[in-house]
C-alpha cells in the first residue's frame, strides 16, 4: 500500500504540471504515453513472440499517427495525409502477414489494436487540452472518471450485492457503478459551478447538458475499465506492465480516461459539424 501511495503521488506530481503547462510539452508526454501503451499491448498480446522489428514498426506508426491526427484536428494538415498513413500501416501489416511466418491473423489484428487504441485515446486528451478552457475541460474529464472510479469502489465494497461483470471483474458491482455515477454527477456539477466552465468546444454546459455528459462519460469510462480488464484477463496478465509499482502500466492508469476522452471528443466534433 505504501508503494502504491508513493507512486500515485509521483504520478500526480508529474502529470498535473504537464496538463497545466499544455502545448508541445504535454503533446510530447502524451505521445510517449501512447507509445508506451503500444508497447504494453504488444507485450501483452505477444508474450511468447518478442519480435523487435514488429514492435519497432508499431512504435513508429504510433508516434506518426499521433502527430498526424493531432495536426489534422487542429486543421494544420489535410485529412488525406492521415488516411495515407493509415493505408500505409495497413499495407505494412499485410506484408508482415505474408512474409513473416510467425505473424498470423491474430497478430495482424492485435497490431492494429496496439496502435489505434492508444493513439486515439491519448490524442483525444491532447486535443481537448488544446481547446479554449482546455485545462478546465481536462479537469472535467478526470473529475468524472476519477470520482466514478473512487466512489464505485467505496460504495461497492459497502453496498455491492449484484455483480456488474463477474467474469471480467468479479469485485465490481451494479450498486457501486450506480453510486459512482451519482457521486460523479454531484461532485462534477460542483466543479463546473466553481470553475464557471460554460463551454466544451461548442457544447454549452447547461445543467441538463452537463448531467447528460457526466452520465455518458461515467458509463463510457467504466466500459473502458472493463474492456481493458477483459483484454488482460483473456491474455492471462494482471497488469499491462510493471512500469508504475503498485499501479501497473500506462493503460492501467488511463484505461477509463482514454475511452472517456474519445467519447467526449466525438460529441465535441459532432456538435461542431451540426
Amino acid at each position: 500500500m505504501k508503494i502504491r501511495v508513493i507512486t500515485g503521488a509521483l504520478l500526480v506530481a508529474f502529470f498535473v504540471p504537464m496538463f497545466i503547462l499544455g502545448g508541445w510539452a504535454l503533446d510530447i508526454v502524451l505521445m510517449l504515453c501512447a507509445m508506451i501503451a503500444t508497447w504494453e499491448f504488444s507485450r501483452m498480446f505477444n508474450k511468447e513472440k518478442n519480435n523487435k522489428l514488429i514492435l519497432s514498426i508499431q512504435l513508429l506508426f504510433t508516434a506518426g499517427l499521433f502527430l498526424a491526427v493531432k495536426f489534422f484536428l487542429l486543421e494544420e494538415i489535410h485529412v488525406d495525409f492521415v488516411f495515407a498513413l493509415v493505408f500505409f500501416f495497413t499495407i505494412v501489416g499485410a506484408l508482415l502477414l505474408v512474409f513473416f511466418e510467425e505473424f498470423g491473423a491474430d497478430e495482424f489484428g492485435n497490431m492494429f489494436i496496439s496502435v489505434y487504441y492508444p493513439v486515439f485515446g491519448f490524442v483525444s486528451i491532447a486535443f481537448l487540452r488544446a481547446l479554449d478552457d482546455g485545462l478546465l475541460i481536462i479537469g472535467f474529464l478526470f473529475m468524472v472518471t476519477a470520482m466514478t472510479d473512487t466512489f464505485a469502489y467505496v460504495f461497492g465494497i459497502r453496498f455491492g450485492k449484484h455483480r456488474l461483470a463477474e467474469k471480467i471483474s468479479p469485485k465490481k458491482s451494479i450498486e457501486g457503478s450506480v453510486y459512482g455515477t451519482l457521486s460523479a454527477i454531484v461532485l462534477t456539477i460542483g466543479y463546473i459551478l466553481l470553475t464557471d466552465l460554460q463551454f466544451i468546444g461548442s457544447i454549452e454546459m447547461t445543467i441538463l447538458t452537463s448531467i447528460g455528459l457526466i452520465i455518458l462519460i461515467s458509463i463510457v469510462g467504466q466500459i473502458g475499465d472493463l474492456s481493458a480488464s477483459k483484454m488482460k484477463r483473456d491474455s492471462g496478465v494482471k497488469d499491462y506492465s510493471n512500469l508504475f509499482p503498485g499501479h501497473g502500466g500506462i493503460m492501467d492508469r488511463f484505461d477509463s480516461a482514454t475511452l472517456a476522452a474519445m467519447i467526449l471528443l466525438f460529441f465535441v466534433l459532432l456538435v461542431d459539424v451540426l
